[in-house]
Formats: C-alpha cells, sequence, structure tokens
C-alpha cells in the first residue's frame, strides 16, 4: 500500500495560501511562495500544458518560479520551463500576461507544437516526483503536517 500523500490531501490550507497569495503575494513566506507558484505550475500543465502556464496569470512570478524549483532541486522541471521559453524574444519571459500573450498569439501556426508537446511528455513523467519533493519541502518548513 502507498502512503504517499498528494497536494488534493492539503486544499484546505492551500486554499488559504491562494486567499493570502491574491490578496498580497509578498507576504508569503518564503516556502509558501514556493508553494504557491509551484503548485500553480503544476495545475496550469494539468490544465492545458505548459503554454496554458504562460496564458495565464501564473507566469506573472515564472523566474519566482524558477528560483523555487531551484529549491526543490528539480533541474528536469527547470529545463523543461527553460526550454518552453524559447517561444519568447531571447528566451525572456514578459511579466504581464498581456505581453505573453501578444507573443503566443503572434507564433507561427504549428512553429514550437511539437516541442511543447514533447515538454508536457516529459513534464508529466515528472509530475509526481515534483510533488513529492513539494510536499516533503513543505513538511520540513511546517507549512503542512
Amino acid at each position: 500500500m502507498n502512503c504517499e500523500k498528494s497536494l488534493s490531501d492539503y486544499q484546505n490550507e492551500w486554499e488559504i495560501i491562494c486567499d493570502k497569495a491574491f490578496t498580497e503575494y509578498s507576504k508569503l513566506s518564503s516556502a509558501e511562495r514556493t508553494w504557491f507558484n509551484v503548485q500553480c505550475l503544476i495545475n496550469a500543465v494539468n490544465n492545458g500544458g505548459i503554454i496554458s502556464y504562460y496564458y495565464n496569470n501564473d507566469a506573472d512570478y515564472y523566474q519566482e518560479t524558477m528560483d523555487d524549483l531551484k529549491k526543490l532541486g528539480q533541474n528536469k522541471i527547470i529545463d523543461l520551463m527553460e526550454r518552453s521559453a524559447k517561444i519568447f524574444p531571447n528566451n525572456i519571459v514578459s511579466k504581464t500576461i498581456d505581453e505573453r500573450n501578444n507573443v503566443i498569439s503572434n507564433l507561427l501556426e504549428g512553429e514550437f507544437d511539437d516541442e511543447l508537446t514533447k515538454i508536457d511528455e516529459i513534464f508529466f513523467k515528472y509530475e509526481n516526483e515534483l510533488e513529492q519533493s513539494l510536499i516533503n519541502y513543505l513538511i520540513k518548513y511546517e507549512i503542512i503536517k
């Protein structure tokens, strides 16, 4: 029997973090910010692939998310994020949703489809490892029990 917990086991705590993040992101503790950014990434990819992360507000915190992935030692996911950022000029992800969506909307039809599909497939392969490393981190910093 597998006794591993999943992030869905902490829904009540997650809702508290979201409320805090949406009202005063800058007031999140380092561990709370890590949870918010990494779970937003996971949720976005699960709801439409890596491109969904950029199409939505989640990528407003792209650099912070990259820093948080480093804290978790998630080099494979960092590599995928860097690969996916190549859709943006100079591989720089804009901090605003409007600028990101403008870039995405102006991509040539199918230009990055194969690469983004490969990134999604690899992400899903490592998703459980990412989730478990996040849970372990949150337990270590006493955000969850």
